[in-house]
């Protein structure tokens, strides 16, 4: 009976997601969106698959359904509590820290994530695949909605976008899992396409509706992606209304942001931002040791600090695992892909004067976003299995326009 649930859901699944009029206008074709689609119900598979046989102690994964399963049972004896639980906080802190580790604010994603669940497991039993299935269908809008913006950008490279968009390794894996992650980078492809429309289509209430709830939701699930977010958001718009070079609008913004946020502490000592990354980071180290734990050092609350160790975080973020140092053996196959898009980096800088004109808006809106996050997750992250996951979701930004520059045509040099 599961298989065969499964399997009706799964060719509805296959029929709707060929005729919804946003993924039609991706002009993918349906026999390509057909096999993107699967692809990504495989990987979500997988996913489920290997947490549960490789880390059967327990997992995020298997343990969100379950928590899923519970909310369910939460719905049928009580509905009102149900809804009135997502508001109610158990700390002696109430809805204070908001940037916490531990509190109200940190458990709400979760929270959220298991009513959603409960929902789901009205139709699938609480059963796992059934509810990864349905997760990777709204899921399917991100890749898709990113898809739109680089197809818009790289007209006349379309299998790079895919590959891009929708088949990095380490992006379809984690992003397929029953877990913050496929949410996190669904809204985060959201939340480009209708950005980048809305300065370059025209401002529509749809654009209005989805810039909203996007990043309303980012911030209930992934709250510092939303500090990333915001001032390259601001430099993409101003860079649409003033023509001038976007590296001279983006490098202002970000100037005026540091300023605003080192007055802001002048005038008022309390607030003091490095100690958020600080906790962050401390909260990480009470962990279990994990195998793939690496060496990090303690950050202080002073800028001196913080530069002292940016060539750790950068090393951590952007370099690890190394091929020759893989901790486990399922850490291996991503150094390899990590080496690969080293190597097309590589690439791209022999061939630079060829085919690479001067970043556009968007790029450098992807790029900053990748970079803030990247950083961010080297300062306070000290094992290298989270830092490779939380990676991947910001992947597309950077491989995609290298991908694109890689397989781009002297002749035809745009800037975006």
């Amino acid at each position: 009976m599961y298989y065969l649930l499964f399997t009706f859901y799964l060719v509805i699944g296959c029929i709707s997601i060929t005729k919804i009029p946003f993924i039609k206008k991706a002009g993918l074709g349906s026999r390509l969106v057909l096999m993107l689609f699967l692809i990504k119900i495989a990987a979500g598979v997988l996913i489920g698959w290997m947490s549960q046989h490789f880390y059967p102690q327990g997992n995020d994964y298997w343990g969100l359904n379950d928590a899923g399963w519970k909310e369910y049972h939460l719905m049928l004896t009580d509905p009102e509590l149900f809804f009135k639980d997502i508001f109610v906080s158990r700390y002696e802190n109430g809805y204070a820290g908001f940037f916490n580790s531990v509190g109200y604010w940190n458990d709400l994603k979760n929270t959220l994530i298991g009513k959603l669940l409960g929902v789901c497991n009205i139709f699938s039993g609480g059963k796992y695949y059934i509810n990864s299935l349905f997760f990777n269908f709204a899921g399917f809008f991100g890749p898709v909605a990113l898809y739109r913006v680089f197809s818009k950008i790289y007209t006349q490279q379309k299998w790079p976008v895919i590959i891009g968009c929708f088949l990095l390794p380490s992006t379809l894996y984690f992003s397929s899992g029953i877990h913050k992650d496929l949410i996190v980078f669904t809204l985060l492809g959201i939340y480009s396409y209708a950005l980048y429309f809305s300065v370059n289509d025209r401002l529509k209430v749809g654009y209005i509706i989805l810039l909203c709830v996007s990043l309303l939701a980012l911030l209930f699930i992934r709250n510092f992606v939303v500090i990333a977010i915001l001032p390259a958001s601001v430099a993409f718009i101003i860079c649409s209304r003033i023509k001038w070079n976007p590296l001279i609008i983006f490098a202002a913004v970000y100037t005026i942001a540091f300023l605003l946020i080192g007055s802001l502490q002048l005038a008022k000592p309390s607030f003091q931002p490095l100690n958020i990354i600080i906790h962050k980071q401390q909260d990480f180290f009470e962990l279990p040791v994990a195998s793939s734990q690496v060496e990090t050092h303690v950050l202080e609350p002073t800028i001196q600090s913080f530069v002292r160790n940016a060539p750790q975080a950068i090393d951590h973020s952007f370099l690890q695992p190394y091929i020759w140092e893989t901790p486990t053996k399922f850490l291996f196959p991503l150094a390899i892909e990590l080496c690969l898009y080293e190597l097309c980096f590589l690439l791209m800088l022999v061939q630079y004067k060829k085919i690479i004109s001067l970043p556009g808006s968007f790029l450098l809106f992807g790029v900053l976003i990748s970079f803030s996050m990247l950083i961010f997750t080297g300062y306070i992250v000290p094992n290298t299995g989270s830092i490779v996951r939380y990676r991947s979701l910001y992947l597309p930004f950077l491989i995609t326009p290298l991908l694109c520059s890689l397989f781009a045509k002297s002749s035809k040099k745009k800037s975006y």
